[in-house]
């Protein structure tokens, strides 16, 4: 599918967070454990090292994967764009006149120029290499000296179409025609309609090039084992290592307390905080992290480089709804700060650290029991090359 329909704009009234799950965190929180797997595990060192398997990777897992490119709400009305980097692939996100939305590749038909940036309204865009214009379906409405290309057939001429679903308002676009994004997020649908996506407003984003491996970029969201060493001064005083997990084929979420004491849910569950207070991290096969928080969302789109130890993070701050008022803005521009510090200052130094570690030699990393996430990803990646 390469347009959809526009959405209903009705919130959900589902809690923000499921209260299943809540339980849970609470319950491991009162017994001082986590989840776990049921074993250790071992990767060699070489599955970030290897440039044959790097370019595998990068052939099935991204260019015949499906991705979060973003939210509905980036584009709320007719005539809205929005432009992505998708693993090095240039993708523009439309909603036409009627607030259809498509998908293409943001490439001139004529010569492969990229006809949009940044987001915004447009009913037109047109390519800066030789003027050729299209609309917010794709097609060709505008060609100088078009008496030259007579020979060929204009309908032909059109954006080249991607395939693209929303799921509950969150934008999924495969970068190839065999790929259904529905299909590949179908497993964890129905756990997304809480979220609204729909209404997310982006309030900044900022990208790294990192020196790591991709999977080493996804890897530090994946655990709360290393907070109180790794973010002894700046996250461990509030965040404990009491977390729950679920997979949903091969996406997963794990969830964590933001708070350390379990006496806030002695009340009857009908006078537990809403929404609780926890950090709910969404794991999108095959690199797309979001951190839910009370008042915001986080998102991560992690791609791999050109070489294996070079990855791509843009981490996107969005708000839950459309921003009212400055102080709310500041308020969001500050919760990206800190998320900066986090892992702009203290996980991707490490993370690249790790990287070196690989290339120096290192034989294999070890995945304990505590890293049931870690194991989870690492598995799903393994298999769905294996079985392309």
């Amino acid at each position: 599918m390469s347009a959809i329909a526009p959405s209903a704009s009705a919130t959900s009234a589902q809690p923000r967070f499921p209260l299943d799950l809540t339980r849970r965190m609470v319950e491991r929180l009162r017994s001082g454990t986590t989840d776990t797997a049921e074993h250790a595990m071992t990767e060699p060192a070489s599955v970030f090292t290897d440039p044959v398997l790097h370019a595998r990777e990068r052939e099935v897992l991204f260019r015949h994967g499906a991705h979060v490119v973003g939210f509905e709400g980036e584009l709320p009305l007719p005539n809205t764009y929005i432009t992505k980097e998708v693993a090095g692939v240039p993708v523009l996100v439309t909603r036409d006149g009627d607030g259809v939305l498509h998908a293409f590749l943001n490439a001139c038909a004529h010569r492969g120029a990229q006809v949009a940036e940044g987001c915004g309204d447009a009913r037109r865009f047109t390519c800066p290499y030789h003027a050729w214009v299209f609309d917010g379906q794709g097609s060709l409405v505008g060609q100088p000296e078009s008496w030259a290309f007579v020979d060929l057939d204009r309908s032909t001429l059109s954006l080249q179409p991607l395939p693209l679903a929303s799921i509950h308002g969150l934008l999924v676009v495969g970068l190839s025609a065999d790929v259904d994004p529905a299909a590949a997020f179908a497993p964890i649908a129905d756990e997304l309609e809480p979220y609204g996506y729909q209404h997310h407003e982006i309030v900044t984003t900022e990208t790294y090039h990192l020196r790591c491996n991709w999977k080493i970029s996804v890897d530090v969201n994946l655990e709360a084992y290393h907070v109180k060493f790794l973010h002894r001064d700046s996250l461990s005083h509030f965040v404990t290592n009491n977390a729950v997990h679920d997979t949903f084929g091969r996406h997963a979420r794990w969830a964590f307390p933001t708070f350390a004491d379990p006496t806030l849910f002695d009340a009857p569950e009908t006078e537990w905080p809403e929404p609780a207070p926890m950090t709910l991290v969404h794991m999108f096969f095959p690199s797309c992290v979001i951190l839910e928080t009370p008042t915001s969302a986080q998102l991560l789109r992690i791609y791999p480089g050109a070489s294996p130890g070079e990855s791509t993070v843009e981490i996107t701050e969005a708000s839950l709804r459309p921003i009212a008022s400055e102080a709310e803005r500041d308020a969001r521009r500050q919760g990206a700060g800190f998320t900066a510090k986090l892992l702009g200052g203290e996980d991707f130094p490490v993370a690249e650290q790790c990287q070196r570690g690989a290339e120096a030699g290192l034989e294999r990393f070890v995945f304990g029991t505590v890293e049931p996430m870690v194991q989870h990803w690492h598995t799903q990646w393994r298999e769905a090359v294996a079985d392309s």
